[in-house]
């Protein structure tokens, strides 16, 4: 297939290039959008964060833009996308889709069909890497098989031996909010592989805190954001207006994040209520049992261990559902409020009055509101994690109602 230099990265597309239309795929306008943002991006060499909304087609656009470097001459790659195992046949599917002339190797399973991999689809010159379970170093200079390596985020740790000793043109890290800090042993790992140029894919780049969004930042750009205790303190108060403008001129050139109200105009508005209500009798024995019974973790000097809190509040949680409730809620509000839907969504949230549900409904609810501040106005996000502080504050709330009432 030839390849020919169409245009400079730094040339806004008007419309999708001839190679996206043989696909027989077409480009959303915003989808189009984040493609010349990703390529100018790479011709500055600034390492991004392409951030949409769930559903939004960050995989799509991903592919595009590098399927586009290559069909214009830019580079042949290769390319490492390491993405959730569970993920991974989707990218093979949408790989095929929009980036036919792309040669794509998929980089899993168990130590033998991966040395056969290594062996027969990573170079076409014979013994540039050695054979075997283990992996190895390929021989420097030698020409890589493949354009795109897909592979799991366990993999690129394990085989690091044979991966890191690629010069890779591009990373693409999808879903990188699971890879929450600089803890992360594969943020460590990739550290030390040769990588030109990094995109970050994330729904939900502002899960909990600054922190997060803090580590992501650094691993993108660690010359740029190296001083976590200055960030958080230069970003203290995070609701002044004048540190909101200054968090978004410093996050400007390295994210982006539209959502499906912005670009889809004419989908329906989606509005949710709380609706507080009270413990049954039997579910307040039930809540009362669960606190009793586990009285000694949650009066522990510390407040118990995070995992034996976590699952208190689980338990509790379930004493709080209410039996007209269906689960999964969140995947059908979801699934509800799309593209294509044409009425006024409204939800219902059923929230048990003064139970860790009350208090895990304002803690989700002043995450969301710091995201919304931080990433981009009418950005809405989910709970995430708590941490152990926030754990010993939810599983206390209403306790003192509770059983005061017991007294009386």
């Amino acid at each position: 297939m030839s390849i020919m230099t169409l245009t400079q990265t730094t040339v806004k597309y008007e419309a999708q290039p001839q190679f996206v239309t043989a696909t027989g795929g077409t480009l959303h306008m915003y989808q189009l959008e984040g493609l010349n943002w990703l390529r100018f991006s790479w011709a500055q060499g600034t390492d991004t964060i392409l951030a949409d909304e769930m559903g939004l087609g960050k995989t799509i656009q991903t592919i595009v833009f590098l399927y586009s470097l290559y069909k214009e001459g830019h580079t042949r790659g290769p390319f490492l996308v390491s993405a959730p195992l569970s993920t991974i046949i989707n990218w093979e599917r949408e790989f095929q889709m929009w980036a036919p002339d792309f040669y794509v190797v998929t980089y899993t399973g168990d130590k033998d069909s991966r040395s056969v991999t290594r062996e027969n689809e990573f170079s076409y010159q014979d013994n540039v890497i050695k054979g075997g379970k283990k992996a190895f170093k390929m021989k420097a200079q030698a020409q890589v098989k493949f354009h795109v390596l897909l592979t799991s985020y366990e993999l690129v740790t394990i085989d690091q031996a044979a991966l890191g000793s690629i010069t890779w043109a591009c990373l693409v890290v999808d879903e990188a909010h699971r890879l929450k800090n600089n803890q992360s042993k594969f943020f460590r790992v990739l550290n030390g592989y040769k990588i030109d140029y990094k995109l970050l894919l994330t729904g939900t780049p502002l899960q909990n805190n600054l922190e997060e969004l803090f580590h992501l930042l650094n691993f993108l750009t660690p010359e740029r954001f190296n001083n976590l205790e200055g960030f958080l303190e230069e970003f203290a108060d995070i609701s002044k207006e004048d540190q909101i403008k200054k968090l978004h001129d410093l996050l400007g050139p390295h994210l982006l994040r539209r959502l499906k109200a912005d670009v889809f105009k004419n989908m329906p508005a989606k509005t949710e209520l709380i609706v507080r209500v009270e413990l049954s009798p039997i579910q307040k024995k039930y809540y009362k049992f669960i606190l009793t019974r586990n009285f000694e973790a949650l009066n522990s000097r510390g407040g118990g261990n995070q995992v034996s809190l976590l699952n208190i509040m689980m338990d509790l949680k379930k004493c709080c559902n209410h039996p007209y409730l269906f689960p999964a809620a969140s995947m059908a509000f979801s699934r509800a409020h799309r593209i294509g839907q044409a009425n006024k969504v409204m939800i219902y949230r059923f929230v048990t009055r003064a139970s860790v549900e009350e208090r895990i409904t304002q803690v989700a609810k002043r995450k969301m509101m710091l995201t919304h501040l931080v990433v981009r106005p009418g950005l809405g996000s989910k709970a995430g994690s708590m941490s152990k502080q926030e754990l010993d504050d939810i599983l206390k709330f209403g306790t003192e109602e509770l059983f005061k009432n017991e007294i009386e």
